[in-house]
């Protein structure tokens, strides 16, 4: 009897358990409507991509499906208030905040109009409250939930601003790229693949490091799950092009940034996978398939080594151009470059930076300083040069976005991608401020150094024009030398040069102008 018993308990468990996760199940696609005699029925169930700053209409009909009578206190003169809650103030506003119905709406089956606009992509949930009011000057005599997670998810209106965004992007970084091939040294690429401590730092600090630390932010620091997988994803993403650019500008070893980015976009077809197959069930719900954009890695490894190969044969052929375009033209066109991208990019994805909150933003300035942190100082303790270090720091911080945010718009559907980007957003921006700021300090600290020069080079030129002077001097009370305008001019003897300096000539001893053990020019011929 008590093994009967104790079966139809594990039974119970068991169907209460299915039913649950099936509840669950259908959570994410309807709305809830709350158990009990007062309903409210919505349509259309849900409000599926609606297109920002276009009003959209909810028809709300509020209906009693109780068996028992209606309560006392709900009369012919009661009022029936819905009230209207949003989990997310950014993302939609609403035309109104309350509905008001009578008790002949909920007989005659009479509906309400809500209006909700879209301000930026992402998704709300909607919560309706009913409260009954016996009259129109009492209070609430009974508050009830009548509809819970009624979803509205807003898409952009175009993505016009983004399409011409990527075209000008992709010109300009194959045109610098080329730039790129025309300096880069293929002997040094050689010793560097034969010789592999840089790329093999660069490898650990970007695919071991990078992808656990963004993992731990993420769970640390974000509870949005879909942001959380956004964070991941850029942590896992190999080193795009804008590495090679930020390590010209600054000076770094561009040849072992360009083999590194090489290296790294083919070891991501492995690493990518490898990563988002371990640590992606975090962050998303169990059998959820992430798409690793294996076609787009391949385009943005032809983008980089293509474009270096017409530079590299510009190099061979035509050296009086590549000279030029190495000279003059690359750190110029590249400051260009990135001002430009980050101006552009900024104005484009100007509408979700209001999604931005300081946890997202300290998210991302945590990965971007410890890229830099801690590839600099991996590759200190291999004893590279301050070139190479700056090429590995730069390397490990900066990931390819591009990839990033194709793997999200695979993995996730229209805005959930965007909401997800965010994090990502976060980390770009603080990674671009932060070259900014130190490129920034470089440049000043190049002008101090110039004019301090420059000041140098004037009191050396003054100290050589005072001695030279001095040297020329008139002396009328000397015993040898020659006469000029009936005055005597003194003369250093002939072992004065390049040999000892009589007493009277030892305001001359300077470095400048005596070499020891070498030959010096009497002044008075240069003059």
């Amino acid at each position: 009897m008590r093994s009967v018993l104790l079966n139809r308990i594990v039974v119970v468990f068991l169907l209460a358990g299915f039913l649950a996760s099936k509840a669950e199940d259908q959570n994410e696609t309807i709305p809830f409507q709350d158990v009990g005699p007062w309903v409210l029925i919505a349509y259309p169930p849900k409000l599926e991509r609606i297109t920002e700053n276009i009003p959209y209409t909810i028809n709300l009909t509020l209906t009693y499906s109780g068996n028992e009578e209606l309560p006392e206190y709900v009369t012919s003169e009661a009022l029936l208030v819905v009230k209207v809650f949003t989990t997310n103030d950014l993302t939609a506003v609403l035309n109104r905040e309350e509905l008001v119905f009578t008790l002949e709406d909920v007989n005659e089956g009479n509906n309400k109009s809500l209006e909700v606009t879209g301000q930026v992509i992402g998704y709300v949930d909607l919560n309706f409250v009913l409260d009954i009011l016996p009259n129109n000057n009492s209070a609430a005599a009974d508050t009830i939930a009548v509809l819970s997670d009624y979803e509205v998810t807003v898409v952009r209106a175009s993505d016009t601003m983004d399409n011409i965004f990527t075209v000008i992007m992709i010109i300009m970084a194959v045109l610098n790229t080329i730039n790129m091939g025309c300096a880069l040294d293929m002997a040094i690429v050689k010793q560097n693949i034969l010789r592999p401590v840089g790329p093999i730092v660069g490898f650990l600090s970007q695919f071991t490091f990078m992808p656990l630390f963004a993992f731990g932010v993420a769970l640390l620091m974000i509870d949005d799950p879909l942001m959380g997988f956004g964070l991941l994803v850029i942590g896992v993403c190999p080193g795009g092009i804008a590495s090679n650019f930020w390590t010209l500008l600054l000076d770094g070893d561009v040849n072992l940034s360009i083999t590194m980015t090489f290296i790294s976009s083919i070891a991501a077809m492995g690493m990518m996978p490898l990563w988002l197959w371990l640590l992606s069930g975090y962050f998303l719900p169990e059998g959820s398939s992430v798409q690793v954009p294996f076609l787009d890695m391949a385009i943005s490894l032809i983008l980089l080594t293509f474009p270096l190969g017409i530079g590299l044969l510009i190099r061979r052929f035509k050296l009086s151009l590549a000279e030029f375009l190495t000279v003059k033209i690359i750190k110029p066109f590249s400051f260009c470059f990135i001002i430009f991208i980050f101006g552009l990019g900024f104005y484009s994805m100007s509408h979700i930076f209001i999604l931005l909150d300081w946890t997202l933003v300290t998210a991302g300035l945590a990965v971007s300083l410890a890229g830099f942190v801690f590839g600099a100082f991996f590759a200190w303790i291999t004893r590279l040069g301050r070139p190479q270090i700056v090429a590995v720091s730069l390397e490990t911080a900066m990931q390819n976005a591009n990839i990033a945010f194709v793997l999200l718009k695979t993995t996730l559907p229209t805005p959930y991608s965007d909401i997800a980007a965010l994090p990502a957003i976060a980390q770009i921006v603080m990674t671009t401020s932060i070259l900014f700021v130190c490129f920034g300090i470089i440049m000043a600290y190049r002008c101090c150094k110039k004019c301090s020069k420059k000041e140098e080079k004037t009191n050396i030129k003054d100290e050589e024009e005072t001695a030279k002077a001095l040297m020329l001097k008139d002396y009328t009370d000397g015993t040898n030398g020659t006469y000029r305008n009936s005055k005597k001019i003194e003369t250093p003897p002939p072992n004065y040069y390049g040999g000892e300096i009589p007493p009277e000539f030892s305001w001359a001893r300077q470095p400048s102008l005596i070499v020891p053990s070498s030959p010096t020019l009497d002044p008075r011929i240069i003059a």
